[in-house]
């Protein structure tokens, strides 16, 4: 997969990630729909300005969207904990409470098997 493609297959799954259509993120960084839509095809390259922004809005690092090919365990391990993250932000409070009530259970029980 070429450097573009990859690039904007990444931003289009974060995007998702994220509930966010095209048009916030072109809200949100500042840049046109259009924009958004040909970096997500591959057809262009946001300069450096652009990409700060994007990892801004999206609340990655800059770095993320460079990853080429297989992510390594720790990769991987980062990004789960992202989409984590943006699932818990999205709860009201009793189902966070509920949820890190789940977390912990299956926390110790993980240290148990171990």
């Amino acid at each position: 997969m070429s450097a573009t493609k990859n690039f904007g297959t990444i931003l289009r799954e974060l995007r998702k990630l994220r509930e966010l259509t095209q048009d916030d993120l072109a809200l949100r960084t500042d840049r046109s729909v259009d924009a958004v839509s040909q970096w997500e095809r591959g057809l262009n390259w946001p300069n450096f300005e652009t990409l700060v922004r994007l990892g801004k809005a999206l609340d990655v690092p800059v770095r993320v969207f460079f990853q080429e090919g297989d992510l390594t365990q720790s990769e991987q391990r980062a990004m789960l904990e992202i989409q984590a993250g943006v699932i818990l932000s999205g709860l009201n409070d009793g189902d966070l409470q509920v949820a890190v009530e789940q977390l912990r259970a299956l926390a110790k029980r993980t240290q148990s098997a171990s």
